[in-house]
């Protein structure tokens, strides 16, 4: 590769697809939901990364931004479409991927849709860099195997310490928007929906998911302490309060998150979940523009 792009998005990446290849040994109806988001933070740790963000485990309607709690009692069901959405990062290079299981037949289609709609994707990067043609790709995979995109979700390119920096590629065509250029670094991500579904997501009611956006003093000893933990073990990378709970007495972090998040110091990310309540899939590739070629990175 091009020495623009760092050999850390490299490395992110192979952690990236061998964790893949775990979910898909071992990740199966039954499962826990705790046990699994767990499970894999700890095989990206073993291969030598950290995880980017909290691992997301969306089922069915849960679309994004759902990471089990330490009271998580949910299982995969063999009905269910689930979405795992995980991360690796070193020295806050991420590369950021994404794999939808189910064991009803009744949904296969939509998972193989929606890879296909990935591959679609890729396949117009290799040609033209316009993000507009992508989400004309994306969606005109939907449309053709029956499906339909989720339409307020989208793709990014990534930096160091930034898992969405600075251009976003839809799901759908968008005119006037940026071109991809050379050494930049991004995730193409589709969400494919049914038919009937309404097609876009709307917030839920759980929020568990918070990163730091700037580190700067309060005054308020336990506030700034909380801040430094954060700011030393992260950066600006999206965190789980999960992570931190041996650390404080039981609802306290929380509190002294919400006490940042007023001072506008973090920000939280609500659970995001399909309006109408129907199934989503999602397949997500982290991949760099190199001397003008596509490298595939997870």
């Amino acid at each position: 590769m091009n020495t623009r792009i760092p050999e850390q998005y490299v490395k992110s990446g192979k952690i990236a697809r061998e964790v893949r290849q775990w979910i898909l040994g071992n990740v199966r109806a039954g499962s826990g939901l705790l046990d699994v988001a767990e499970k894999i933070e700890a095989e990206i740790v073993r291969r030598g990364g950290q995880p980017a963000f909290p691992t997301g485990m969306g089922v069915n309607e849960v679309t994004a931004h759902y990471a089990p709690q330490e009271d998580e009692v949910g299982v995969i069901q063999e009905s269910d479409v689930v979405k795992i959405d995980y991360g690796v990062h070193i020295d806050g290079y991420i590369a950021d991927t994404s794999i939808t299981i189910t064991e009803n037949p009744q949904y296969q289609s939509l998972l193989e849709a929606t890879e296909k709609a990935l591959q679609a994707a890729i396949d117009v990067v290799k040609r033209d860099k316009r993000i507009g043609e992508i989400g004309k790709a994306i969606s005109s995979v939907a449309e053709r195997e029956g499906y339909r995109p989720i339409n307020n979700l989208s793709g990014h390119t990534v930096e160091q310490y930034q898992v969405h920096a600075g251009k976003s590629i839809p799901n759908l065509y968008a005119p006037n928007l940026p071109m991809l250029k050379n050494a930049d670094v991004f995730a193409i991500e589709p969400f494919l929906t049914l038919p009937d579904a309404a097609g876009y997501v709307i917030e839920g009611p759980q929020v568990n998911i918070f990163s730091l956006i700037v580190r700067r003093k309060t005054g308020n000893k336990e506030l700034d302490e909380v801040m430094d933990l954060i700011w030393n073990e992260r950066k600006t990378l999206p965190f789980s309060p999960r992570w931190y709970s041996g650390r404080f007495k039981e609802g306290r972090l929380l509190f002294l998150l919400r006490e940042l998040e007023k001072r506008r110091l973090v920000t939280s990310y609500a659970t995001l979940v399909e309006a109408s309540g129907k199934p989503v899939a999602q397949f997500e590739h982290t991949m760099a523009i190199d001397d003008g070629g596509l490298v595939i990175l997870t």
